[in-house]
């Protein structure tokens, strides 16, 4: 069980979850910009003051499997990292194809792109129940305890 916390650190917390929440939602709307750690981080910060908030949290259809996942297995379902790899480059690639943005600013949205691919790429893969159901099991987790 986490302690929760009091006082000045308690309003931080709220802040922070807060914080870490509205870049989780800009993420799902914006590629590039990774959802999954910042919904990790509101999860930290949430369930430090109000573990009841953190249980609904936690069973939200749309970010409750993913941090369901990575709190009970230490990783994300492999139709997750396809479903954003699909998403980054449909939405990131129509943006660099069809619009007329300035070539220094279609350069730095791939460059953005390029770097939520790579940090959704290093998550663990969760094994288990789940990811059998999805004949993912031949892929390899390697986890440090």
């Amino acid at each position: 069980m986490v302690e929760p916390v009091r006082g000045v650190r308690r309003i931080l917390y709220w802040g922070l979850a807060a914080f870490f929440f509205t870049l989780a939602m800009v993420g799902v709307v914006l590629p590039g910009i990774p959802t999954t750690p910042f919904l990790l981080l509101m999860c930290y910060f949430l369930l430090r003051v109000s573990p009841g908030l953190h249980a609904k949290a936690m069973v939200w259809p749309f970010v409750g499997g993913p941090l369901r996942d990575w709190q009970e297995q230490g990783g994300v379902r492999p139709n997750v990292k396809r479903l954003a790899y699909a998403m980054v480059t449909i939405l990131v690639g129509s943006t660099l194809v069809f619009s007329s943005l300035s070539l220094m600013l279609k350069s730095l949205i791939l460059t953005a792109a390029i770097y939520g691919i790579s940090v959704v790429a290093r998550l663990p893969v969760a094994r288990g129940e789940h990811a059998a159901f999805e004949g993912e099991i031949g892929i390899e987790h390697s986890q440090q305890e």
